[in-house]
């Protein structure tokens, strides 16, 4: 049980930090707060007996619009996971065949500094909509609001209008799951909104559409319709539909690329 960066049983200890950590063990059935590198260490090497050793990031780290690497594992069969949450849905890529040694510096990594290893060459396994409690989340040129209501979205949206921001991102999570990004085009001759939206669907699949408009009044009741009643727009020839899944993993590929330079 030896490691360059963490050898001969001597760890930091790290009682408190500024971000918190939630490290998972006896395959997923025992959460702590108190993280430090002798805890994940012991995991690491200890995950034989609990099956899957996780570590979780309680404000994730983004990688790109609405894109945020929340947490990283290492299991009993020496596979090490990224999971990634693109757009209300989960993305793992995973290492087989990684060492203990290799474990826990990456994990230790990512506590201290938040560092994304480097996964291009990772496989990844297909996007599933996240399990969660119906929620509905609100991001305005990359800030999270927390509370907010339906006149709120529609502010931003009319701050987009008016310069004052550049996008938004409106998702709801649940039965009527989807989401819908507005970004001004601030290149176009006349003023112009980049719009995509997809609504979740085990069958037959995701929707996904996307369209660049100048008729603001349309884009109003489309968001409109989505804040309020969970209503997406019709299917019309003005919407480009595309491959939800494949579209996210090549996605996310280029956000973690870019995060890397």
């Amino acid at each position: 049980m030896n490691n360059d960066k963490h050898s001969g049983g001597i760890h930091p200890y790290r009682a408190s930090r500024k971000e918190q950590f939630v490290l998972i063990t006896e395959n997923g059935k025992e959460r702590t707060s108190n993280v430090t590198d002798e805890r994940i260490f012991q995991a690491v090497y200890e995950v034989d007996s609990h099956s899957l050793v996780g570590l979780e990031k309680c404000v994730p780290v983004a990688i790109g619009p609405s894109t945020y690497v929340f947490a990283m594992s290492y299991n009993d069969d020496s596979l090490f996971a990224v999971h990634i949450d693109i757009k209300g849905s989960i993305l793992r890529v995973l290492h087989p065949e990684c060492s203990p040694e290799t474990a826990v510096d990456r994990l230790c990594d990512f506590f201290h500094s938040s560092q994304v290893p480097d996964i291009q060459n990772w496989e990844c396994e297909e996007l599933t909509t996240v399990p969660k409690k119906p929620e509905t989340h609100l991001t305005v040129d990359g800030e999270d609001f927390r509370f907010f209501d339906f006149t709120d979205v529609m502010a931003a949206l009319e701050n987009i209008r008016d310069g004052k921001s550049k996008w938004l991102y409106l998702n709801h999570t649940g039965e009527n799951g989807g989401y819908m990004e507005i970004r001004r085009c601030d290149d176009s001759e006349s003023l112009a909104y980049k719009v995509e939206w997809v609504k979740w669907a085990e069958e037959p699949v995701a929707t996904g559409c996307r369209a660049v408009v100048t008729d603001f009044k349309s884009l109003y009741n489309w968001l409109w319709d989505i804040a309020l009643n969970r209503k997406y727009p019709e299917l019309s020839s003005i919407w480009t539909q595309f491959d939800v899944n494949d579209y996210f993993q090549k996605l996310v590929f280029r956000f973690l690329d870019n995060h890397e330079r």
